[in-house]
């Protein structure tokens, strides 16, 4: 299990997401937890290298288990998903090669993204605050 913190951002009705240099399919904004490391301080660690943003006061939004995407057959992941409002505007910083916002249709027809985002997504269509 590859455990993972993620931030879930929606602005105008799309979700955040980032692609990695060499990196074909999307994630949320967040990455691995380190040793000794709380998965709060995880998430504003790894948005500040990737997206060089800090967040104020993230708050535990929900935790999805599913695939780890490019990891293996049999691999899977252990997002814990926060929300937090940014300081600063988002843009692709050392790592990350691309940014995006996606709503559901869009992601489906034309951006791969990690199975966990499947997820998030569709949970963000039910309560209203993604459109479809």
């Amino acid at each position: 299990m590859i455990t993972v913190v993620g931030l879930v951002h929606v602005e105008a009705g799309r979700l955040l997401v980032v692609r990695s240099r060499n990196k074909k399919a999307f994630y949320l904004p967040g990455g691995k937890i380190e040793p000794g490391e709380s998965p709060a301080d995880a998430l504003r660690r790894e948005v500040k290298e990737e997206l060089g943003i800090e967040l104020e006061r993230p708050v535990v939004l929900k935790r999805y288990v599913a695939p780890a995407y490019g990891e293996g057959e049999g691999a899977m992941v252990d997002m814990t998903c926060f929300t937090a409002r940014l300081q600063g505007t988002p843009r692709p910083t050392s790592e990350i090669a691309e940014l995006t916002y996606v709503n559901r249709d869009e992601y489906r027809s034309h951006v791969e993204t990690a199975p966990a985002i499947h997820e998030v997504l569709a949970d963000l269509v039910a309560s209203g605050q993604i459109s479809a």
